[in-house]
């Protein structure tokens, strides 16, 4: 074996000869959307729902690199849709608006074994970091206003040897429980912070 034969290049090799034979047969996953039609809607006195967002991925120091737009389903497009789907608009003065402030995705190298030893092993070699955060504002009612957020964070680890779609697959699980969470969050803070706004039922 050639000494300047690692680990990585020698798994990308074999996943290389093993995908030349299938690769007309190979298909790369269509993701489903992650959606909350499941959950009912809360319902606010304001006229309309309106999104918007204002989220960076923050500063990513390298070797981390940041992936949002590499997402299997776009971080935005989800938030999005909780707005759509999760709140209902039942008339008044207002405008419940509904801003993404965080959305962070990104993906750091981790240490594996080197030498001849970690040839024959395989080790998690990415950490996936992800964050979610979201404000609902109401603006525009002379009674008054207010507002409600949330934030949640998660981690996943990949092992070298995963292939695009069990990377993917990875990054999607993450999104969902973050999705999730998120909802769940912010549904408490909604309902603790503008309860008089939330129509009863």
């Amino acid at each position: 074996m050639r000494p300047d034969l690692t680990r990585r290049s020698l798994l990308a090799l074999l996943a290389g000869a093993g995908m030349s034979g299938c690769a007309a047969g190979a298909a790369r996953t269509t993701w489903p959307d992650i959606t909350f039609r499941h959950r009912s809607p809360l319902t606010l006195a304001v006229g309309e729902i309106r999104f918007e967002t204002a989220a960076t991925g923050g500063e990513v120091a390298p070797p981390a690199r940041d992936i949002r737009h590499a997402m299997p389903v776009a971080p935005r497009a989800v938030v999005a849709r909780w707005s759509r789907e999760r709140l209902r608009a039942l008339g008044g003065p207002g405008t419940a608006v509904v801003t993404l402030t965080e959305s962070r995705f990104v993906e750091a190298p981790l240490d594996t074994t080197g030498g001849v030893e970690g040839v024959f092993s395989i080790d998690q070699s990415e950490r996936y970091e992800g964050a979610l955060a979201a404000r609902v504002e109401i603006v525009g009612d002379p009674a008054g206003s207010g507002f409600a957020s949330a934030r949640a964070a998660a981690t996943r680890t990949a092992r070298e040897d995963f292939s695009l779609n069990e990377r993917e697959r990875t990054l999607y699980d993450m999104l969902h429980g973050l999705a999730t969470a998120l909802d769940e969050r912010l549904e408490r803070e909604i309902r603790n912070h503008l309860a008089r706004w939330v129509a009863v039922g």
